[in-house]
């Protein structure tokens, strides 16, 4: 596998620096080989270059998204967070060198984070930083609109519901966290670090953004098709899904060396995906522990992309996973550095999808699923009933494999790693491959506190 060069890196410069909703049931996949079993081929001597599976295209009639109208969605994000003056515009960061300087200027000290209450902690931790045109926001990811004070202070204060206690609806019964970190615990977790350390973590994170903010401009400015509506819901009337531009990837250069060029902009190519696409067949996983969503996640998109399936203990240590779960960010950081699915994709980022619609989720998806260098979304949703009918709970935050996409049906492929039985006598056998309704995810998604996704 690749091995960590980026994070040394980092600390030379700093170095230098300081010296100076109703749902149609979840379906099982109808896709061929479905059944397949995974691979028995043992751990291989080195890992493949390039990721070893290919999209299954199945070509059909212009594809649509089928309406999937959820009156139990959350409420768009502008109003399910407090209102307020965004936090202040951060002085823009032309290179990496300025970026490090703005991060550690920025930085607060661990004797006046313990100081704080949590919800003013949040301020500190999650502030913001300007790379060029776009906004990035620690633990947040990229954002298309800066968060109010208010917002970050209310995302660490939302209560987490207690076991055993029922949903407002009265739908499900609430059973144990999957393994997702809150905001909350995200806080906690990085306000406990020395501020060397905290500082390493912040620069891990800001050198991901900082390598894909070409990816995440090309995002923002992915225009919606006609005809779309711009709420968190799906459509009222189908709504045809038309191709979009696939990026160009950025070129890499060597952080903070002189006259370091700025990323060509992504180049807009007209590629006409296939209806529908699957990819990582026969990598599903099911996690070990029941706050091992993150590594159970990670060991398959790493299995599938170099045929060697690492132990979920070693991928909880490389990943940073507590008892609490695990960051969003340490697993694009982890895709990056130890799998070659960058190099389909370009460099993977946390993009915040909190003022997206469907249509736009959907696109996304099928962008990244469907080229022809397809690579698996990370996805981050609170792993409620409502929008997984296979379950007979509700659980916390969690993560999921994004694989592949129908357009027809207007569904998104997952490989789902938590298995209700395996940790709790009255669930359900939950684990393996699912399609999803396209609104049911994106709506998921927007029900967890970060609102965003790894791609």
């Amino acid at each position: 596998m690749p091995t960590a060069t980026r994070g040394a890196a980092g600390l030379i410069l700093l170095g230098a620096l300081i010296a100076q909703a109703p749902l149609a049931a979840a379906y099982t996949p109808a896709e061929p080989d479905s059944g397949m079993a995974a691979p028995t081929t043992g751990p291989s001597a080195a890992p493949t270059t390039v990721p070893t599976t290919t999209p299954t295209v199945e070509p059909t009639s212009t594809p649509t998204i089928d309406p999937e109208p959820d009156p139990t969605a959350p409420t768009a994000p502008d109003d399910r967070w407090p209102a307020g003056d965004p936090v202040s515009e951060p002085p823009t960061a032309n290179s990496w060198t300025e970026v490090v300087q703005e991060v550690i200027r920025t930085a607060p000290e661990s004797s006046m984070l313990r100081a704080t209450a949590l919800a003013d902690r949040s301020k500190q931790v999650m502030r913001c930083f300007k790379l060029e045109t776009e906004n990035y926001c620690l633990g947040l990811g990229f954002v298309d609109q800066l968060p109010s004070g208010a917002q970050l202070s209310a995302m660490t204060s939302a209560p987490e519901p207690a076991i055993g206690s029922r949903s407002a609806d009265g739908d499900a019964e609430q059973d144990i966290a999957t393994g997702a970190l809150s905001p909350a615990d995200f806080v906690t977790e990085r306000s406990s670090l020395s501020d060397n350390a905290r500082l390493d973590e912040e620069l891990d994170e800001m050198k991901a953004a900082w390598e894909g903010r070409a990816k995440a401009r090309s995002l923002r400015e992915l225009d919606v098709p006609a005809g779309t509506t711009d709420d968190t819901t799906a459509p009222t009337t189908a709504a045809t899904v038309t191709p979009t531009p696939t990026p160009t990837p950025p070129v890499s250069t060597t952080p903070g060396s002189p006259g370091e060029p700025k990323p060509k902009p992504p180049v807009s190519v007209p590629v006409k995906l296939p209806s529908s696409s699957y990819i990582m067949k026969g990598y599903a996983t099911s996690q070990d522990k029941g706050y091992w969503c993150g590594p159970a996640t990670f060991q398959s998109i790493d299995w599938a992309d170099d045929n060697q399936k690492d132990t979920q203990s070693s991928w909880a240590k490389d990943l940073g996973a507590s008892s609490s779960g695990t960051g969003i960010s340490s697993m694009v950081k982890q895709t990056n550095l130890k799998t070659n699915w960058d190099l389909a994709a370009g460099t993977y980022i946390v993009q915040n999808v909190g003022h997206w619609n469907t249509q736009k989720f959907f696109d996304v998806h099928r962008n990244h699923l469907g080229d022809a260098k397809p690579a698996p979304v990370i996805e981050h949703v609170q792993l409620l009933k409502r929008y997984f009918p296979y379950l007979a709970f509700n659980h916390s935050g969690h993560y999921q494999v994004g694989r592949g996409y129908d357009a027809n049906k207007g569904t998104i492929a997952i490989y789902e790693v938590f298995n209700e039985r395996r940790f709790n006598s009255r669930g359900n056998t939950t684990n393996g491959p699912k399609n999803i309704p396209a609104s049911a995810m994106f709506n998921a998604t927007l029900a967890n506190t970060f609102q965003n996704i790894g791609l």
